[in-house]
Formats: structure tokens, sequence, C-alpha cells
């Protein structure tokens, strides 16, 4: 992940007088060999309490970019010791914590669907609206039609406005092309919007449906179009992607279509997800995570099996609260997955149809109170979770030689922004040590 010039510059940004800084330096949250019986949800949540390490009182120190310190103000490093310039800048006793990490989106789209959100509120299904060539097939006639200049400076006001939200670090899929060079286009355009950005992108190669003049799995076409999608990989590689991910459902992938397309990206080293048992059961969440898949998304129809192989394979679970509330799906239960041992992360799942919004301390307030999560393990899920799904070792976390991205919050406690459902509380974002908001 490259960073625009204006980020790179020298020098040290000392934040003074912070109420509560969250630095998500404890230890590991998850313990495999935890119990099941009385008391076992009560000592997960002290763990993530203890991962997320709070303290007050603080003091944070960003030199060149990087975290140089994070802690109690007392044991700070002096300001002569510390790279020039220095600019010191209180944050009035408010609340500090990294930037968030938006783990799963699909932000580069053409079109509009707001016709969709009232039909699904007067009756129709998904899978309804999708038979009539509305869904995913609507968003890719728009896009297939809009040009690069378009696409190019829609996906960039998405990222500006995640970055409004306290997004520093975003994974961005394709998608919305199915066909091989349609979604190499997607990508040459994320890595456009990715090299002059202030948000941090991880692009991911979505194999997102079959188009349906293909006919079924069973057809010589369809076998061949899985193969192409295997067959560009590498330039896919080659234009940024990080990762490739696959939909396994219901009028997507079949689960042996979707194997193919995940062992392809490993055979080119790409990080492994999958849009896993969102409306029907498959199979692919236990399949995927076997393989080494880095993240299995959405899951609300996972089984036992998937979730013990995921917890196995130390794949994170990404949980997407916005589609479970438009689409008025089955709720999953976190604590189910937790009890388990399976990290969970929480992304916004931006899209046109089924979750629009980039509102990810949203996700948070919704994953508390319908999940089970407890306001630390929501905070550790668009952090240090999240990061871990995406590769990135060095965000999510406030600790010397972290990256310096940063977020003030008009709030007192990290508890807070999960109670208040989604409202503006960011007063500030730092990315690299440099304000960007």
């Amino acid at each position: 992940m490259s960073f625009p010039a204006k980020l790179r510059r020298m020098g040290t940004l000392v934040l003074t007088e912070i109420g509560q800084l969250l630095t998500l330096d404890g230890p590991d949250a998850v313990d495999r060999t935890q119990s099941h019986g009385p008391g076992a949800d009560a000592a997960a949540v002290k763990r993530a309490e203890q991962s997320a390490r709070v303290v007050s009182n603080a003091c944070l120190v960003i030199c060149d970019g990087t975290v140089r310190y994070a802690g109690p103000r007392s044991d700070a490093p002096t300001l002569h010791s510390l790279p020039d310039p220095v600019r010191q800048e209180s944050v009035g006793g408010r609340l500090v914590t990294p930037g968030l990490i938006d783990p799963h989106t699909h932000l580069i789209w053409a079109g509009d669907r707001s016709e969709e959100f009232d039909l699904r509120n007067c009756g129709a299904s998904y899978q309804e609206i999708q038979a009539r060539g509305g869904g995913i097939l609507s968003t890719v006639r728009a896009t297939t039609q809009a040009s690069d200049e378009v696409l190019l400076q829609s996906l960039r006001k998405r990222l500006r406005y995640a970055l409004q939200r306290g997004v520093t670090t975003c994974e961005v899929k394709t998608g919305y092309g199915l066909y091989p060079e349609a979604e190499l286009r997607l990508l040459r355009i994320i890595r456009h919007a990715q090299e002059e950005g202030d948000v941090d992108v991880a692009p991911t190669f979505l194999c997102h449906v079959p188009p349906p003049e293909l006919g079924g799995a069973d057809t010589s076409e369809r076998q061949q179009f899985v193969r192409s999608l295997c067959a560009a990989v590498p330039q896919a590689k080659a234009l940024g992607a990080t990762s490739i991910d696959v939909y396994c459902d219901a009028g997507a992938f079949t689960r042996n279509e979707a194997m193919q397309i995940l062992q392809a990206g490993q055979q080119h080293g790409l990080a492994l997800r999958c849009h896993a048992e969102q409306f029907t059961y498959t199979g692919i969440a236990e399949h995927a995570a076997r393989l080494g898949a880095r993240s299995v998304e959405h899951i609300e129809e996972i089984d036992e099996a998937g979730i013990a192989a995921l917890a196995h394979a130390g794949g994170v679970a990404h949980l997407l609260p916005g589609a479970v509330l438009t689409l008025r799906l089955r709720v999953p239960d976190a604590r189910r997955l937790l009890r388990a041992g399976v990290r969970v992360a929480l992304g916004s799942d931006c899209n046109p149809g089924s979750s629009y919004t980039q509102n990810l301390p949203l996700m948070m307030s919704l994953a508390c109170t319908q999940m089970g999560l407890s306001s630390a393990e929501a905070w550790l899920a668009v952090t240090r979770h999240a990061a871990q799904s995406l590769g990135c070792s060095d965000a999510g976390v406030l600790r010397a030689g972290a990256r310096g991205d940063v977020v003030v919050w008009d709030a007192d406690s990290p508890r807070e922004v999960c109670q208040r459902l989604g409202d503006p509380l960011i007063q500030r974002v730092y990315r690299r040590g440099v304000a960007v908001r």
C-alpha cells in the first residue's frame, strides 16, 4: 500500500491532554481453550477490555508518520528529544483512538438502486429483485456504461466520506464488472484512487456472480467463464489486488466453482476471502477456512463445522450489520463465534443495494445491540481484528512502530462511541501524523 506524497512529511506531532487513549495494544483477546460454562462470556469481555488497553491522562507522539510513544503523559519523552519540527496540539480531554479500518466494502460502482429499497420494504425479496434484472445486475449495467473518470471521481468521493467517518484504512472490492476484463478495469481505477487519496486502500478482486446468460453451473459456457476468472488472477495481482474474494450462494457461484477461484488466488499469492453462507448454507465457509482464507464474510447461515474450521485456521469472521438490517436476514450471534475462538471484524459492506452506508461507528452500535458484542469487542472488530484480516500489522493499534493514523472524538470514553448510534462525534483525523480532517 503506497502513501501520497503529501503524507510523507518529516517532523513530530505530539497530542496532549488526552482524556482516554484507546491503544488496542493489550494481550490477544482470543482464547481457544476457554470454557463454555457460566461466566465464559464475562471472561471473554474482560479479555477484550484488557486487549483494548485504555490509558487515562495520556500523551501520543508520532515521529515521521510513525508512533513513537503512546501512554501516560508522565512517561512521555521530552519535547527537545524529538525530531524537529515539533507540533504540539491539545485535544482538550477528548478520546483518542487508532484510525478505523473497514475490511469489507464495494465502493466502486455507478447507478442508483433506491427504487429497490422501496420494493424490498413492500415485500420483494433480494432474489426476486435480482430475477427481474435488478440487484447486482442493475449496478453492473450502470458501471459498464460509466466512464473511467466518472467511476474514479465517485470512488474518490466515497473514500473522502469514509475518512469523515474516521476510516483511515479501507478494503475496496471490484465485482460490478462480472467478466474478467471489466473487473481488471475496476482494479486499474482503484489503483489510481489509491495513489492519490487520504485513505489507505486494500484492493480485492471480487468474483461476484456469473452472468445469467451463461446458464447453469454445468454448462460449458459457465465452466469456461470460471476458468477465465482464474486465468485473470495474475493480472489482478499485477494491478495491485492484495486479495481475491468469491460470492458463493444461491444465484452466485457454486461451492465447487468458488473453490476453483480461491485455489487460483492461493496459487498466485493473493489472500483469500469469501462471501459465505449469507442467504443459504453452502458449506463454503468450512472449505474456505480449511484452504487458509484470511476472512469469511456475512456468515448468517454458518454451521458449527464452519465455525470450528475458522477458529482452527485463525481466520477472521466479517460481520456486516448493515446488510443484515437492510435485508432482514438472520442476525449472526457474535458470542457463538467468540466462544469458539473466532476473531470478529465489522465492515460497512457499503454498496448501492443492500447496505448503503459508510458509517462504521453505526455498525459498531448495531453489533453491540443486535449481535452481542461488548464495546471493547466492537472496537477490536474495527481496528486490530480488521487489520489482521487485511494483513496490516501496523494499523489498528497505537504503539511504538505503528502507523500514526489517529481519530480524536468528542467523547469521554470508547463506550460512548458505541452507545451513540452513529452520531457525528469525530473532531479530528490524522493520517501518518498529518491532519486530513
